[in-house]
């Protein structure tokens, strides 16, 4: 850990009481046990890092479930769509990492660059306030919880802030309203978690849609069902339960103009890979083939969308197959105050792999440059302007010319 970091730590749990300084000596020794990964990595982060951008307008971003890069991209047989058809289009990051475990706070880090907290490593059983913190000068929240305060930004809100339009499609939100809303889906504040297992029909995750984890988005109701919609099918159809005028993605896709500048796809538990045998729907013989079979349906659309021709479309893990699999980190990641071991057993999410597609990428591309999820959103911020959130500010490489090969489309 910094010794900036340290001392912005060790002041504010002392503001807080919340917990003892052998805590931020913990997380010293977490960070220390990522310093080999990150130094390896020095000299390919220099060359990943760009002063010039290409002009993408559009990002596309799909997350999926629980898999590392072994079983993924290093098995071709398992997945093939996604293992071979993908990278032969644009460019395979081989070495990018998570940023912990469990699943929740790898999707809090991505849209926000907050790192993990005991309360998100946990999946926010309860769908609780987060409490007790302190902003650090690095932008860090020092509590612990779930829902962050409304000061704490999160690249909806910046865009937002910026006049850009963005929306989270979350695969089956609504589908049992019983559960959850068709739009802002989330449960009651403090409130037990009931989207934690897929039912019958229905296997949207709250843990995996990261928006509805700010009140700076929740406490506005009218934003938030505005921003955080239904996927809807690949015919446009939506939920019995959405609202008037709600529109999914494959609607959204017709015109550049109604393509968000961000948009964030989650699969439904099923989709992702996490779960495998599927409950809300049937599945295929393995997690790889669910998730090949989603991105065969999702990805020519994308693709072939107007909004595409100054797009970039990332599709990556949110963490490895578990903290006992691989709990490796890259990038010069930090724990943060909330939890000195972000990967519970280690100082990261795992080595998950992620591949990107644009017209500014040429069919092939290999890059070996180490990212992870702060790098993505510092990436995303980078490409639209925006200043860089808590950790993402603190990356080594943000996506480069050995990802944009192709710099004039």
């Amino acid at each position: 850990m910094s010794r900036a970091r340290l001392l912005a730590v060790m002041g504010a749990l002392a503001l807080v009481a919340s917990a003892a300084p052998a805590a931020a000596q913990a997380g010293t020794t977490a960070a220390q046990a990522g310093t080999t990964a990150t130094q390896a990595g020095t000299t390919a982060t220099r060359a990943g890092t760009t002063a010039t951008a290409p002009p993408v307008r559009h990002v596309f971003v799909i997350m999926l479930e629980n898999e590392s890069y072994a079983s993924t991209f290093g098995d071709p047989a398992a997945d093939p769509y996604l293992a071979q058809t993908l990278p032969a289009q644009g460019a395979l990051l081989q070495d990018y990492y998570a940023t912990g475990h469990e699943s929740n706070d790898n999707y809090i880090s991505i849209a926000s660059g907050q790192p993990p907290n005991a309360e998100n490593q946990a999946d926010c059983q309860i769908f609780s306030d987060f409490l007790g913190g302190v902003t650090l000068p690095d932008g860090v929240e020092s509590g612990e919880g779930c829902v962050y305060p409304a000061p704490v930004q999160n690249i909806g809100t910046q865009l937002s802030a910026a006049g850009r339009n963005w929306k989270a499609y979350e695969e089956d939100m609504g589908n049992d309203p019983n559960r959850e809303t068709a739009a802002c889906g989330h449960p009651a504040l403090n409130s037990q978690d009931q989207t934690q297992s897929a039912e019958a029909g229905d296997g949207y995750a709250t843990r995996h849609d990261p928006f509805v984890y700010f009140h700076s988005v929740i406490d506005n109701p009218t934003y938030c069902d505005a921003h955080v919609v239904a996927l809807g099918s690949p015919s446009g159809a939506m939920p019995a339960a959405s609202l008037a005028g709600e529109t999914g993605l494959a609607t959204d896709l017709r015109r550049a103009a109604t393509t968000p500048a961000l948009s964030f796809i989650t699969p439904d538990l099923c989709d992702d890979g996490h779960d495998s045998p599927c409950t809300n729907e049937t599945g295929g013989g393995s997690a790889a083939a669910d998730i090949d079979r989603f991105l065969q349906t999702w990805v020519p659309k994308i693709t072939a969308s107007p909004a595409f021709r100054d797009g970039l479309l990332e599709i990556t893990f949110d963490e490895s197959e578990g903290p006992q699999s691989d709990s490796a980190s890259c990038c010069g990641e930090l724990p943060g105050p909330g939890s000195p071991l972000p990967g519970i057993t280690g100082p990261g999410g795992g080595r998950v792999g992620a591949v990107l597609l644009s017209p500014f990428i040429a069919p092939g591309t290999v890059s070996t440059v180490p990212y992870n999820h702060y790098a993505s959103l510092a990436s995303w911020e980078s490409l639209f302007g925006l200043p860089r959130l808590a950790d993402a500010a603190g990356v080594t490489a943000t996506f480069g010319p050995d990802v944009f090969t192709r710099p004039g489309g």
